[in-house]
């Protein structure tokens, strides 16, 4: 029963901020996107590198 109560309290507090603070919000995620982009694209990259796995039949 606490960790619903606790989740909610969470829930709502968020909201809150996110409104209260969109500005801030904002300028986290434009700033955040770029670098999200990066990073992805680089796993993307180093995925195309490794060579993938062959299963292995069995005779069983």
């Amino acid at each position: 029963m606490l960790h619903i109560i606790l989740g909610l309290f969470f829930i709502a507090l968020g909201i809150w901020g996110l409104f209260d603070e969109y500005y801030y919000v904002a300028d986290f995620f434009k700033g955040g996107f770029p670098v999200l982009l990066m990073l992805s694209g680089l796993m993307a990259m180093l995925a195309g590198f490794v060579p993938p796995r062959v299963k292995e039949e069995s005779d069983g």
